[in-house]
């Protein structure tokens, strides 16, 4: 085989694999966890560890000497696959996790893995699939891909080659982007802390818990206890401040769907190492603020009927009244509609 010719093919195996085993990590996805998710650190359908490995395992396969049957048993493609892959798997999630400081996926929970990168019952899955994909599959793609002209799969790989770099770019700056997320909303918290300490201090605990932090009615409530206490006005602009800078930097977070919302729901088992608990806390953030404006959106044409017939936010007690709390929970709603 000429040399360009091999090159070509190799991209080409490459993206075709690549796209492959981002369908395989999809269906898992859904199968587990009963929904649909791009389930790939790129934004375009490419899993480029699958075309590694798969791409790798044919070249590997094909430079063994063959026995006289003329084809390699299915117990020697299953060793090969089985160490090639689970080799990839290890160095790819090693580099992901020094470069981003993220692990991306974590098998720290089952028995016998190496750092969390890989573990046994995951590498018996790739041996057997390698055996599936070079007994059956393999040899059906490579029928199907010879017709195909090599002017037009040049063009298809060079075409193939720019996306996947543009990818690669947005991709990484997403990643860059979620640390920075992680960052500033650790700080947040950090601030929030201690002004949740203040009103601690002031009120007594349980002042300020996670869920008021998010949800409007649960804020105003514990808010509505200050009255009548010293510096109660510096006090209830300090939290709600800090509160609703938390809230922006959640809902930006939101948002972005390239970046950060994209790679919490394609890694649910993402750990990050700096930002351990500050993940953890944004996930579930995350989460509770989507449940809020689902029924802020429900909610949305009852309160601005109520608020137009009391005419009023507050009831004689000084607490909000229902147009108030429901007027708090709309507002949510503009961070995620």
């Amino acid at each position: 085989m000429p040399p360009s010719e091999f090159v070509v093919k190799t991209v080409y195996w490459f993206f075709l694999y690549g796209c492959i085993g981002w369908g395989v990590e999809v269906v898992y996805a859904a199968i587990k966890e009963h929904k649909l998710v791009n389930r790939g650190f790129l934004c375009g359908p490419i899993c480029p560890i699958y075309g590694f490995g798969m791409v790798g395992l044919v070249y590997s396969v094909n430079l063994i000497p063959l026995p006289d049957s003329g084809s390699l048993s299915a117990a020697a493609v299953f060793f090969i696959g089985m160490a090639l892959t689970t080799a990839i798997e290890l160095v790819g999630g090693w580099a992901l996790f020094k470069i981003y400081h993220i692990r991306w996926w974590d098998y720290s929970n089952m028995k016998f893995n190496l750092g969390g990168y890989i573990c046994p019952q995951f590498s018996l899955l790739w041996g057997l699939g390698s055996v599936l994909m070079i007994k059956v599959f393999h040899p059906l793609l490579a029928r199907g891909s010879n017709p195909m002209p090599f002017k037009v799969m040049l063009i298809l790989d060079i075409v193939l080659l720019l996306i996947f770099a543009v990818d690669v770019g947005v991709s990484t700056a997403a990643a860059i982007g979620l640390n920075k997320y992680l960052r500033e909303i650790d700080e947040l918290r950090a601030r929030l802390r201690v002004t949740s300490d203040k009103l601690t201090t002031v009120l007594g605990t349980g002042a300020m818990t996670a869920d008021a932090v998010l949800d409007e009615q649960k804020l105003q409530l514990a808010l509505a206890k200050l009255e009548g206490r010293e510096n109660a006005a510096e006090l209830r602009a300090e939290v709600t401040a800090r509160v609703s800078d938390l809230r922006d930097k959640l809902a930006a977070a939101e948002h972005d769907h390239i970046g950060a919302r994209r790679l919490l729901r394609a890694f649910p088992g993402m750990k990050s190492l700096k930002y351990g608990e500050t993940l953890a806390t944004t996930r579930a953030a995350m989460v509770r603020l989507r449940e809020l404006a689902a029924n802020a959106r429900e909610t949305a044409a009852t309160a601005a009927a109520t608020a137009a017939a009391a005419g009023r936010r507050t009831v004689d007690t000084g607490l909000p009244d229902k147009a108030d709390i429901w007027i708090g929970n709309i507002a949510l709603c503009k961070y995620l509609s």
